[in-house]
Protein backbone atom coordinates (compact mmCIF):
# COMPACT_ATOMS: atom_id res chain seq x y z
CA UNK A 1 0.00 0.00 0.00
CA UNK A 2 1.44 3.39 -0.96
CA UNK A 3 1.25 6.59 1.11
CA UNK A 4 -1.70 8.01 -0.85
CA UNK A 5 -3.77 4.84 -0.36
CA UNK A 6 -3.02 4.85 3.39
CA UNK A 7 -4.03 8.49 3.73
CA UNK A 8 -7.18 8.01 1.65
CA UNK A 9 -8.18 5.00 3.80
CA UNK A 10 -7.64 6.92 7.06
CA UNK A 11 -10.74 8.86 8.19
CA UNK A 12 -8.62 11.39 10.11
CA UNK A 13 -7.34 12.60 6.73
CA UNK A 14 -10.06 11.46 4.31
CA UNK A 15 -12.79 13.24 6.28
CA UNK A 16 -10.86 16.53 6.19
CA UNK A 17 -8.76 16.62 3.00
CA UNK A 18 -9.79 16.59 -0.65
CA UNK A 19 -7.97 14.39 -3.20
CA UNK A 20 -5.45 17.07 -4.20
CA UNK A 21 -4.59 17.76 -0.55
CA UNK A 22 -4.21 14.03 0.16
CA UNK A 23 -1.87 13.76 -2.82
CA UNK A 24 0.31 16.63 -1.57
CA UNK A 25 0.41 15.12 1.91
CA UNK A 26 1.25 11.64 0.61
CA UNK A 27 4.13 13.04 -1.46
CA UNK A 28 5.76 14.20 1.79
CA UNK A 29 4.91 11.22 4.05
CA UNK A 30 7.11 8.15 4.53
CA UNK A 31 6.79 4.52 5.57
CA UNK A 32 8.73 3.51 8.71
CA UNK A 33 9.29 -0.08 9.89
CA UNK A 34 10.00 -1.24 13.44
CA UNK A 35 10.94 -4.60 14.88
CA UNK A 36 9.10 -6.07 17.87
CA UNK A 37 10.15 -4.29 21.06
CA UNK A 38 11.16 -1.06 19.31
CA UNK A 39 9.47 2.16 20.46
CA UNK A 40 7.72 4.34 17.93
CA UNK A 41 7.21 7.20 20.38
CA UNK A 42 8.13 7.83 24.02
CA UNK A 43 5.87 9.42 26.62
CA UNK A 44 6.89 13.05 27.31
CA UNK A 45 9.17 13.01 24.26
CA UNK A 46 9.01 15.69 21.60
CA UNK A 47 6.46 15.22 18.88
CA UNK A 48 6.28 16.78 15.45
CA UNK A 49 4.73 13.86 13.59
CA UNK A 50 1.89 11.39 13.66
CA UNK A 51 1.63 7.82 12.45
CA UNK A 52 -0.91 5.57 10.73
CA UNK A 53 -0.45 1.85 11.31
CA UNK A 54 -0.12 0.15 7.93
CA UNK A 55 0.62 -3.35 9.24
CA UNK A 56 1.42 -5.00 12.56
CA UNK A 57 0.50 -4.22 16.16
CA UNK A 58 1.77 -1.98 18.95
CA UNK A 59 0.96 -1.43 22.62
CA UNK A 60 0.20 2.01 24.01
CA UNK A 61 1.40 2.46 27.59
CA UNK A 62 1.14 5.36 29.99
CA UNK A 63 3.27 5.95 33.07
CA UNK A 64 1.54 4.84 36.31
CA UNK A 65 -0.87 2.55 34.41
CA UNK A 66 -0.52 -1.21 34.53
CA UNK A 67 -0.20 -2.82 31.11
CA UNK A 68 -1.29 -1.45 27.77
CA UNK A 69 -4.06 1.14 27.73
CA UNK A 70 -4.65 0.44 24.03
CA UNK A 71 -3.47 -1.76 21.19
CA UNK A 72 -2.84 -0.21 17.80
CA UNK A 73 -3.37 -2.20 14.62
CA UNK A 74 -3.93 -1.58 10.93
CA UNK A 75 -5.69 1.74 10.41
CA UNK A 76 -5.00 3.08 13.91
CA UNK A 77 -3.51 6.55 14.24
CA UNK A 78 -1.32 7.95 16.98
CA UNK A 79 0.44 11.25 17.61
CA UNK A 80 -2.05 13.59 15.97
CA UNK A 81 -2.09 16.08 18.87
CA UNK A 82 1.70 16.30 18.87
CA UNK A 83 1.74 16.77 15.10
CA UNK A 84 -0.73 19.64 15.25
CA UNK A 85 0.33 21.35 18.48
CA UNK A 86 3.93 20.36 19.18
CA UNK A 87 2.89 19.12 22.64
CA UNK A 88 4.99 16.34 24.20
CA UNK A 89 3.82 12.77 23.66
CA UNK A 90 1.13 11.51 26.06
CA UNK A 91 2.09 7.84 25.85
CA UNK A 92 4.72 5.36 24.75
CA UNK A 93 4.01 3.18 21.71
CA UNK A 94 5.99 -0.05 21.36
CA UNK A 95 5.80 -2.55 18.51
CA UNK A 96 4.61 -5.97 19.69
CA UNK A 97 5.21 -7.48 16.25
CA UNK A 98 6.83 -6.19 13.09
CA UNK A 99 5.24 -2.78 12.63
CA UNK A 100 4.91 -0.67 9.51
CA UNK A 101 3.59 2.88 9.87
CA UNK A 102 3.11 5.90 7.66
CA UNK A 103 4.75 8.95 9.22
CA UNK A 104 3.30 12.38 8.55
CA UNK A 105 5.48 15.13 9.98
CA UNK A 106 4.99 18.83 10.54
CA UNK A 107 6.63 19.88 7.27
CA UNK A 108 4.40 17.48 5.29
CA UNK A 109 1.25 18.87 6.87
CA UNK A 110 2.48 22.46 6.59
CA UNK A 111 2.62 22.05 2.79
CA UNK A 112 -1.07 21.17 2.73
CA UNK A 113 -2.11 23.84 5.24
CA UNK A 114 -0.24 26.50 3.31
CA UNK A 115 -2.45 25.71 0.30
CA UNK A 116 -5.67 25.50 2.36
CA UNK A 117 -5.51 27.59 5.55
CA UNK A 118 -9.11 26.67 6.50
CA UNK A 119 -7.94 23.10 7.12
CA UNK A 120 -6.91 24.02 10.65
CA UNK A 121 -10.57 24.52 11.54
CA UNK A 122 -11.48 21.14 10.03
CA UNK A 123 -8.66 19.42 11.95
CA UNK A 124 -9.72 21.10 15.19
CA UNK A 125 -13.28 19.81 14.74
CA UNK A 126 -11.90 16.30 14.07
CA UNK A 127 -9.60 16.43 17.13
CA UNK A 128 -12.41 17.60 19.40
CA UNK A 129 -14.62 14.73 18.16
CA UNK A 130 -11.84 12.18 18.64
CA UNK A 131 -11.12 13.44 22.14
CA UNK A 132 -14.79 13.17 23.16
CA UNK A 133 -14.82 9.59 21.84
CA UNK A 134 -11.66 8.73 23.77
CA UNK A 135 -13.00 10.32 26.95
CA UNK A 136 -16.23 8.29 26.63
CA UNK A 137 -14.23 5.08 26.12
CA UNK A 138 -12.20 5.56 29.30
CA UNK A 139 -15.02 6.96 31.40
CA UNK A 140 -14.02 10.60 31.68
CA UNK A 141 -11.15 12.82 30.76
CA UNK A 142 -8.52 10.43 29.43
CA UNK A 143 -5.42 10.15 31.61
CA UNK A 144 -6.48 13.19 33.65
CA UNK A 145 -5.42 15.65 30.96
CA UNK A 146 -6.96 19.11 30.73
CA UNK A 147 -8.60 19.81 27.39
CA UNK A 148 -8.28 23.13 25.59
CA UNK A 149 -11.41 24.71 24.14
CA UNK A 150 -11.92 25.01 20.39
CA UNK A 151 -10.60 28.59 20.11
CA UNK A 152 -7.55 27.81 22.26
CA UNK A 153 -6.77 24.65 20.28
CA UNK A 154 -7.15 26.48 16.96
CA UNK A 155 -4.74 29.22 18.08
CA UNK A 156 -2.27 26.66 19.40
CA UNK A 157 -2.25 24.76 16.10
CA UNK A 158 -1.92 27.90 13.97
CA UNK A 159 0.93 29.21 16.15
CA UNK A 160 2.78 25.88 16.13
CA UNK A 161 2.49 25.33 12.39
CA UNK A 162 3.77 28.84 11.68
CA UNK A 163 7.00 28.23 13.61
CA UNK A 164 10.01 26.84 11.79
CA UNK A 165 12.13 24.18 13.44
Amino acid sequence: MNAYDVIKATPFFADVLDDAEMKILSDHARIVSLAPGESLIQEDGPGHSMFVVVDGKADVTVRDETGAVAVLEKGSIVGEMSLLTGEPRNATVTATETLSVLEVDKSALANVLWMSPDLVDRFVDMLMRRQRELDRMVGGVAWGMLRPGKAELTKKIRDFLQTTE
